[in-house]
């Protein structure tokens, strides 16, 4: 017997913002603007975002990671929908 699966589907959707931030891969609600705290960060892929909230993501094991400003305890954040990393959390 096959089981087929639907999709998952998104855990919260952000309607109350006009302006919100989503995964790039699967469209699914990440952020509402107003939770946007600074654009001011590099990551070692590109600029980064820090946010005040998030939702629809899941977390990685945390680990001592050597960053631009010294060593910190981060893990990876993940779409909860389709698995995609997003980046860290501290």
């Amino acid at each position: 017997m096959v089981r087929i699966s639907k999709p998952k589907t998104f855990q919260a959707y952000l309607d109350d913002c006009h302006r919100r931030y989503s995964c790039a891969h699967c469209r699914a609600h990440l952020a509402n603007h107003d939770d946007l705290i600074s654009k001011s960060f590099q990551g070692s892929q590109g600029r980064a975002y820090l946010f005040n909230s998030v939702v629809n993501v899941g977390c990685g094991p945390a680990e001592e990671r050597v960053l631009l400003t010294g060593l910190h305890a981060v893990a990876d954040i993940h779409c909860e929908n389709c698995k995609t990393t997003l980046g860290w959390k501290y």
